[in-house]
């Protein structure tokens, strides 16, 4: 799960929570906050506006989710954002193995116990369920592992590796070229993946 910065709102608090959706593709990119697929994407409210209504209007509060995540999964499950981490406000990458099989893992330490919340609330481990994201993932690793030998090789350039990446499944290409500097670079480069909190990196 890709972490990101939050920027000051670019433009006035619109009437309809809706209006947002162009700012936040600006500032975070076109792709879900949670699965990272680039998928059709909604204006996700991290505090469900049902559960608070005073803040459906609230930059703070507002990221990019796809149908998958935001309406069949997390809904208005979560009261808060107590007992998880988010993408705007915890390095979520480093909370979570990709694992090559397509599954997720919460990793052991402090965060543990909220990561793998937010993966139960998203649904982000399906490799038991309906595993369109494992499937997804399984398939990133493979492009991704061919593409680190056609790197390594000089059979394909930064360039070519970025326009195979913006695919989606940004964590799995982060973890296949983990060992690779300019890649790395490339992936927390706005220009490619725009709002990712490069402090964690």
């Amino acid at each position: 799960m890709r972490p990101v910065a939050r920027p000051v709102c670019p433009i006035p608090q619109p009437r309809d929570y809706h209006a947002y959706l162009e700012s936040l593709r600006l500032v975070f990119g076109v792709y879900c906050s949670y699965c990272e697929r680039p998928d059709k994407l909604d204006v996700e409210h991290v505090i469900p506006k049902s559960r608070q209504p005073a803040l459906e209007l609230e930059w703070n509060n507002l990221l990019l989710g796809c149908a998958r995540c935001n309406r069949d999964f997390k809904r208005s499950n979560n009261l808060s954002r107590l007992g998880y981490i988010w993408p705007d406000t915890h390095d979520t990458y480093h909370s979570f193995e990709y694992l090559v099989d397509g599954r997720v893992k919460a990793v052991i330490g402090p965060a543990q116990v909220e990561a793998k919340a937010i993966a139960d609330l998203v649904k982000l481990e399906d490799s038991k369920h309906q595993s369109v994201l494992n499937l997804g993932r399984r398939n990133a690793f493979k492009i991704a592992q061919y593409m680190l030998q056609s790197y390594r090789n000089g059979h394909a350039s930064l360039d070519n590796v970025m326009v195979q990446v913006q695919q989606g499944y940004w964590s799995v290409w982060m973890t296949v070229f983990v060992g690779e500097p300019a890649v790395v670079a490339a992936l927390i480069d706005p220009q490619y993946f725009p709002g990712t909190a490069v402090q964690y990196f």
